[in-house]
């Protein structure tokens, strides 16, 4: 039976005290990794990146625009120390960053991203598609500066990653199972984010064209080659994909000098 707000308080009516209500509304209040479920890679790449652009400022001397000294020095993409055999230098400037706007803008779109395409793929596929995009942005980056045969950039950055989930988003809508219809018109959003970024890239000199362009195909290749289930691409494709991928990087490490060959 109802009672109303005024009504006097007897022996019959149950009363809540502060300590109880409290108790009570925390408990119906879900934990933080039971919020962030489906953004825990996300949330963990995050934390690694700042984590690392902390360690940058420290030991550039508290300064938030990185000297290019220090970023070399942390493994940024340098092409006369990869063609030397330093091959981490593949996977080590996605984690790396010039200044704090630079990481600011990276995280803010990880971020934008990374939960439906982690809620979608699978932690594992997510971890391997951000992984993948950076590594072919970084090798892209790596082979336009050997044959350009110019003076070697220094580039660092998530972006190679982060423009390979934006070309994963815009895919979903023509890869995934079920819901295709919504996912289509998701993607025709991220269509529009994808050309204002391109747009960035060929606007802004300081900017490492061929990381970006090479992450944007790493994330199409990925989705080609990623074991999530909810993705329409049989196993078979998924494996010579994978193939491919290995055997282009292999060939571009190796017809650039690299590893001695």
């Amino acid at each position: 039976m109802p009672y109303r707000v005024n009504e006097p308080v007897d022996g019959s009516r149950p009363v809540i005290d502060d300590e109880q209500l409290k108790r009570m509304l925390n408990e119906s209040t879900p934990g933080f990794f039971e919020r962030n479920r489906f953004r825990i890679v996300t949330l963990v790449l995050i934390v690694v990146n700042v984590a690392v652009f902390a360690a940058e400022v420290l030991l550039s001397g508290m300064r938030f625009d990185v000297p290019t000294r220090t970023l070399v020095d942390m493994g940024a993409m340098y092409a006369p120390y990869v063609q030397a055999g330093e091959l981490w230098r593949l996977v080590t400037p996605m984690f790396l960053h010039m200044d704090l706007m630079h990481l600011g803008f990276n995280m803010v779109a990880l971020y934008s991203v990374g939960e439906v395409l982690e809620r979608v793929l699978g932690r594992g596929s997510f971890l391997l598609l951000y992984f993948v995009s950076g590594v072919t942005g970084n090798a892209v980056s790596y082979a336009a500066d050997v044959v350009l045969a110019g003076a070697p950039s220094v580039s660092a950055g998530a972006s190679t990653s982060v423009f390979g989930l934006f070309v994963a988003v815009a895919l979903l809508g023509l890869l995934h199972k079920g819901n295709r219809r919504m996912f289509a018109e998701y993607s025709k959003g991220m269509l529009g984010v994808i050309g204002v970024n391109v747009a960035y890239t060929l606007l802004v000199p300081s900017v490492s064209v061929s990381g970006h362009l090479g992450g944007a195909l790493g994330g199409l290749l990925a989705m080609l080659m990623v074991p999530a289930k909810s993705l329409r691409v049989p196993n078979a494709a998924r494996a010579a994909m994978a193939v491919l991928w290995v055997a282009a990087l292999g060939w571009t490490l190796a017809s650039r000098g690299t590893l001695g060959l």
